[in-house]
């Protein structure tokens, strides 16, 4: 279950705010949650290129620009929250910058795990993608969502990928990034926690 806005942030401001993150942000190896890790809050797991193979780094709101990438994100996610969702949620968590480039992937996978309970009491609620790259400038990197054996529609896929466009989705939703064979994809990514689903 999701929801895409397409091209909801102009091309300039796109590039404005890649432009940031790609001079002040440090990329790191992203990892998985290890096996038995009870979803992906506050959680660290280990690196594993055959199910991961990415480049992250968290944007902490703490100038102008930062603050933007930061503001879009959470009204994305309260608006899709608003219009399809209505879960509760009592957090937002740092956007993360992603970069994939050279085969980078992220195999079928959930935010959360399957039944959604966490022994805190919260978890990943609704996941938010906002594509910051020109389709043009890579190959592959295709956000998809499992739908069983009726495939993604070619033309939601599309609205995805586009520049600006804004996907937000149900975190216990499997999904995946195909892999990058040409260029570099570069996306925001981030969450809302709340209390467990019941």
């Amino acid at each position: 279950m999701f929801h895409v806005f397409p091209r909801a942030v102009p091309k300039k401001e796109c590039e404005r705010l890649l432009d940031y993150c790609i001079k002040n942000t440090n990329f790191s190896e992203a990892s998985i949650l290890n096996k038995g890790d009870s979803d992906a809050v506050g959680q660290f797991g280990r690196v594993d290129p055959r199910i991961r193979k990415t480049d992250i780094a968290f944007v902490t709101p703490d100038d102008k620009a930062d603050n933007r990438v930061n503001e879009i994100a959470w009204h994305f996610l309260t608006l899709a929250n608003e219009i399809m969702f209505n879960y509760k949620f009592d957090i937002y968590q740092l956007v993360q910058f992603a970069r994939y480039r050279d085969g980078g992937h992220y195999g079928w996978h959930q935010d959360i795990n399957e039944s959604g309970i966490n022994p805190q009491g919260e978890s990943r609620k609704l996941s938010l993608t906002f594509s910051l790259s020109d389709p043009k400038t890579y190959e592959g990197g295709h956000l998809e969502f499992y739908r069983g054996e009726r495939a993604m529609e070619e033309q939601a896929i599309e609205d995805i990928r586009d520049q600006g466009s804004v996907v937000v989705f149900d975190s216990r939703d499997y999904h995946r990034v195909t892999p990058v064979t040409k260029g570099t994809r570069y996306s925001i990514v981030c969450w809302t926690v709340g209390p467990n689903f019941v």
